[in-house]
C-alpha cells in the first residue's frame, strides 16, 4: 500500500521557480503540499501572471518613447522608475495569486529584481536577509533582519542621474513594509530629497528604514527605530 501512495503522490515540501521576467530575474521559493501536477500548474501561473506584466511594462516603455522622442529626450531614468514600479508591483502580485490558490503555500518568498516578499514562517523559522544585499550573503558585519509578512526593498543612487559625489541625496535606502508596492514609495520618496531630509521623513512616516550617507568623513548607516527593532542583536 504505501508503495502504491508513493507512486501516485511523489510529494515534497519544498518547491523553488526562478527565471527572467521584466527585464531581470525572478526566484520564488514556496511550502506546499503539491503533486507534480499542481507543481505545473502553479509553474504556468506563475510565468502566466508575469507575462501579462511584461506586456504592461513594455506598453508604458513605447508609450514613454513615443511622448519623449519628439522632444529628443533621454527616457533611461524614466524607464528604471517603471522597471523599480514593475518588479514591486510583480512581487505583491505574486504573492496575492499564490496566496489565493485553493492548495495556498504555508510560507513564501517572492523576489523580483531584488525586490523581496515574504509571506508566512518557512520551518528554518522565518527568511532571514541581509540588509546590505537582499537574497544573497552580505559582507563581514552585516546587519540582518527576519521577514515575516512584510516586503523588502533597496533603492541606490543612480550615477547618471546623480553623481555619486555629491551629497544631495542618500547613496543608497531600504525600506520594510507590508506590501512591495509600499515598500517602493517610501524609499523612493527618500531617495528624492536630502540626506538630512531623508532622516526626517523617514521617522516622520514611522518608515522601518536604512539609511546610506556619504559625507566628507566617510559612510554613515543610519537605522530609524522602526527598522532597528527588527535587525538581529
Amino acid at each position: 500500500m504505501a508503495l502504491v501512495l508513493s507512486a501516485c503522490r511523489d510529494r515534497t515540501d519544498e518547491h523553488l521557480y526562478q527565471g527572467t521576467a521584466l527585464g531581470t530575474g525572478y526566484h520564488i521559493t514556496l511550502y506546499a503540499d503539491l503533486d507534480h501536477k499542481q507543481v505545473s500548474e502553479f509553474e504556468a501561473g506563475i510565468q502566466g501572471e508575469l507575462a501579462s506584466l511584461d506586456r504592461q511594462r513594455s506598453g508604458f516603455n513605447a508609450a514613454l518613447d513615443a511622448a519623449l522622442g519628439w522632444f529628443w529626450l533621454s527616457t533611461s531614468a524614466l524607464r528604471h522608475e517603471v522597471d523599480r514600479a514593475s518588479h514591486a508591483l510583480a512581487v505583491d502580485r505574486l504573492t496575492l495569486w499564490l496566496d489565493g490558490q485553493h492548495v495556498a503555500p504555508s510560507a513564501m518568498m517572492v523576489e523580483v529584481g531584488g525586490v523581496v516578499r515574504a509571506h508566512g514562517m518557512p520551518p528554518a523559522g522565518g527568511w532571514r536577509l541581509s540588509l546590505e544585499r537582499a537574497g544573497l550573503p552580505g559582507p563581514e558585519g552585516a546587519r540582518y533582519i527576519r521577514l515575516q509578512d512584510a516586503a523588502l526593498v533597496h533603492r541606490f543612487a543612480q550615477q547618471d542621474g546623480v553623481p555619486l559625489v555629491t551629497l544631495t541625496t542618500p547613496l543608497a535606502v531600504s525600506v520594510v513594509a507590508s506590501s512591495a508596492n509600499e515598500a517602493m514609495r517610501q524609499a523612493s520618496r527618500l531617495m528624492h530629497v536630502t540626506p538630512e531630509e531623508a532622516l526626517r521623513l523617514a521617522e516622520a512616516m514611522d518608515s522601518a528604514a536604512r539609511v546610506v550617507v556619504k559625507t566628507p568623513q566617510g559612510i554613515e548607516i543610519h537605522h530609524t527605530a522602526a527598522l532597528e527593532s527588527r535587525i538581529e542583536p
